[in-house]
């Protein structure tokens, strides 16, 4: 029955050594003090590191060959070369110095070192060799390296030598590992305490010559580049030899390395990769490498990190790599499986990015796909929002706007965000296009809006539009104009009408421009009612309290919160609510007054009597005062623009009225009277021919608006002239225009009986204007029975022939 190893005591001696004798521990000693030969025992147990496995092995073996060329021949890390010749029986990697030929015969004195895979004698054998180079007792300590101040070399711990002698001579490789260096043969192998022990043993004159011998026929037969110096290069050689231990301690016979093993070994350096050219972009800030054989793999200096496998990415943040990558610069983590943190591989990976770009500008469309993946989440683009490169957005925006010419680019989270979205697109006139959220974070800092940002640079951007000749027009832009003076952070701010188009924004406020722009839809009657959703038949004095407490609560929503800090005492919030509370009362106030006020002149043959009247019960209290302003059209018409009446009070109008007394001589100039507001009007006569426009406003309340009358009604004798300036009117398109008849029509006739009379309007036009006759109509007609209880209603009464009433159609 063979015994159970692991609860059978182990001998004290080494079995497969020459002599058997016991292993002592020296360290930091050098080549030179070692008479013949010395026997170093490790504190590295067999199972340290147990998640490498021969891949990693061979990539430290591989590193420090590459870094001892490095610094031996004192080469740039661009410089570095390796050329493959393979054949069936051998596969070699040589190292040559730049410039040299990629011939099989090459000068010897070209070639750095070699990396070796061979058959013969009946088993495989791997070497490892670097010219002027040597190994010494003090690289196997713990930690330490000669590389830590090395910018162009990639070992920087101290321990890729140690750990990958455990890995090759533990299972399942359980290979021989030997070296010569520095006139010694080195064997390694594991003490029945399962630690690492290497034995470095000086190799006689005789010994060094024949190994010398041996390889020069190698090298005269073709097999070699150059015959390798036992005391000045540095060799090691992986795979059979002499009798060791495993890792339990116990005795065991090492295996040969077959070629399958070296070539899955060979992936763990980038540069022993045989990589077309078009599967590679190699820049100065590292590789991509583009071949879906490498996708998945990081490399460091040309080193394997880790590799992707199914359910386990290489990347330090869990996610799939879709590529792979050689970064030029970094530190790794102490299991060399990655850089130091997932910061510094997705500045990395992105930096190369930023300069593939440069070198194969196709490779945008690859890097889009990363980004706007729906399915997967790539590590290749990990922390893109914080560390992409300015250069990279640009380059990407620009492929943007021309593969997608006429669409919007959006995120998920701005349409969820933005209630409005469709119907702000819908205005843009533009084809939406979903970008992943972080996607688009990144084309937001390379100039890309948000729909809503895109809407109103294009309201800001909109064409002026001069205010339409029409009452309603002017009298909404002062309404506007008024409900923003009533607040201080408003006060003064320019209202404009402009020419947004299919934009559904209706107004935008410049804070910094302390300009208000407002759609041009809301600029007539027909416009704001559309908008407001009433019938085209209501009054006109409701479509303006709708429209202005619309507008100004949208340009209240627009001032920025902060301005309403006020005193302190109450919420930002709390005070913009106020301010448009404020600017309502006042509105209304402004229409139920001037709804109900009526400026009027009365010509004479020679003079004019100019008069004002109010409902005294409209508004403003009945017990307070009102100033009445009369300002000829000829001298003050600036002073329309006062809005408050606090500033017509301050404004200097002393120089322009006189005060306005019963019993004096006609008036010629502009004029000013207080009156008690029930009172009701006021009037004074005035020289014939003047124009003059009405400031009303209540001095006891400073913040009251002015009420401003400029086209009155004129009465001249018994006819009175229409004027534009009715307030209300319950339809744009329609008007009552008041006509004075002339000489009755004899020729026309048509079948309802009329008496037909020519006429003109107060605006220049002509009429011929039809007035029922009433004996006509009920001539012969015979009076209805009627239900006993049932009246037929009054007769309508009919203007006098004088003047006559009619509804005409406006064109505008």
């Amino acid at each position: 029955m063979t015994p159970d190893k692991s609860k059978q005591p182990r001998p004290n001696t080494d079995k497969s050594s020459s002599d058997g004798e016991s292993y002592a521990i020296e360290n930091r000693a050098t080549l030179q003090s070692i008479n013949q030969r010395m026997t170093m025992n490790s504190a590295i147990a067999s199972n340290y590191a147990t998640q490498w496995g021969a891949v990693e092995a061979f990539r430290e073996l591989v590193q420090n060959w590459r870094d001892g060329i490095i610094q031996s021949f004192k080469l740039a890390e661009q410089d570095f070369r390796v050329v493959l010749i393979e054949s069936s029986h051998e596969i070699i990697y040589k190292a040559i110095a730049p410039g040299s030929s990629h011939r099989k015969t090459a000068e010897p004195s070209e070639c750095f070192g070699y990396i070796r895979w061979s058959h013969q004698n009946g088993a495989g054998t791997v070497e490892i060799t670097n010219r002027q180079a040597t190994l010494e007792p003090w690289h196997l300590d713990m930690g330490a390296t000669s590389k830590k101040n090395e910018c162009n070399q990639a070992g920087m711990h101290g321990e890729g030598l140690k750990i990958a002698l455990l890995v090759f001579m533990r299972r399942p490789q359980n290979h021989a590992v030997r070296c010569r260096s520095g006139g010694f043969s080195w064997t390694f192998n594991f003490t029945n305490q399962r630690r690492l022990v290497a034995c470095p043993l000086r190799m006689p004159p005789t010994e060094i010559a024949k190994t010398r011998d041996q390889a020069k026929n190698e090298v005269n037969q073709g097999l070699l580049p150059f015959a390798p110096a036992p005391n000045g290069d540095v060799q090691f050689l992986i795979g059979t030899g002499p009798k060791g231990r495993d890792e339990t301690g116990w005795p065991t016979i090492r295996g040969e390395v077959s070629r399958k093993e070296f070539k899955n070994w060979t992936k763990a350096a980038i540069f022993l990769q045989n990589i077309e050219a078009g599967g590679i972009v190699k820049t100065p800030e590292g590789d991509l490498i583009i071949n879906p054989r490498y996708s998945g793999n990081i490399y460091l200096k040309g080193l394997l990190l880790n590799e992707s496998k199914e359910g386990r990415s290489a990347s330090i943040t869990g996610k799939r790599l879709k590529y792979g990558y050689n970064f030029a610069t970094g530190v790794t983590n102490r299991e060399r499986e990655s850089v130091a943190g997932a910061n510094n591989e997705s500045c990395a990976i992105l930096s190369i990015w930023n300069q593939a770009l440069i070198a194969k500008q196709d490779l945008v469309r690859n890097l889009h796909e990363l980004l706007n993946s729906e399915d997967t989440e790539y590590a290749d683009v990990a922390c893109a929002e914080s560390f992409m490169r300015q250069e990279t957005q640009d380059r990407l925006k620009i492929f943007l706007l021309n593969e997608y010419k006429g669409k919007w680019f959006y995120s998920a989270r701005e349409k969820n965000q933005n209630l409005r979205f469709d119907h702000v697109l819908q205005g843009l006139g533009l084809e939406p296009l979903k970008l992943k959220d972080s996607y688009w974070s990144i084309m937001n800092k390379a100039g890309f809006r948000t729909a809503e940002e895109e809407e109103k640079k294009r309201f800001e951007a909109a064409e002026s539009l001069p205010i339409p000749d029409e009452l309603f027009s002017r009298e909404f832009i002062r309404l506007i104009r008024a409900g923003l003076e009533t607040c201080t952070e408003t006060a003064g701010v320019t209202v404009i009408f402009v020419k947004a188009g299919n934009l559904g924004l209706d107004s935008l406020y410049l804070h910094r421009k302390h300009v208000l722009k407002i759609h041009e839809k809301w600029s007539t009657l027909t416009g704001s009612k559309t908008e407001l959703g009433v019938s085209r038949q209501g009054w006109m004095s409701l479509a303006l309290l709708s429209a202005a407490k619309r507008l100004l609560a949208d340009a209240f929503s627009q001032v920025p919160m902060h301005l309403f800090r006020g005193d302190g005492q109450h919420s930002p919030h709390w005070n913009q609510k106020k301010a448009i509370s404020e600017s309502d009362r006042r509105i209304l106030e402004l229409i139920q007054i001037k709804r109900e006020t009526h400026f009027r002149v009365k010509e004479y043959d020679e003079s004019s009597m100019v008069e004002i009247n109010w409902n005294p019960s409209t508004a403003w209290s009945r017990e307070c005062q009102v100033t009445i302003q009369f300002h000829r059209e000829s001298t003050c018409s600036h002073l329309k623009g006062l809005l408050l009446a606090e500033k017509v009070a301050h404004a200097d109008v002393q120089r322009c009225t006189a005060p306005a007394l019963y019993g004096q001589p006609l008036m010629n100039s502009c004029f000013t009277k207080t009156v008690p507001f029930k009172s009701g009007k006021f009037n004074v006569q005035v020289q014939k021919g003047l124009k003059y426009f009405v400031m009303m406003f209540n001095p006891w309340d400073p913040g009251s608006l002015v009420v401003l009358r400029e086209r009155p009604s004129v009465e001249t004798g018994n006819a009175t002239a229409s004027t534009l300036d009715e307030f209300d009117v319950d339809c744009e398109t329609e008007t009552v225009e008041q006509y004075t008849l002339g000489d009755r029509v004899k020729s026309l006739d048509i079948m309802t009986p009329r008496n037909w009379f020519y006429g003109s309007g107060s605006s220049g036009s002509k009429a011929v204007v039809g007035v029922e006759k009433v004996d006509s109509l009920n001539k012969g007609q015979t009076k209805p029975q009627l239900s006993p209880g049932v009246d037929l209603p009054p007769r309508p009464q009919y203007p006098p022939k004088s003047q006559v009433t009619v509804k005409r159609r406006r064109v505008d």
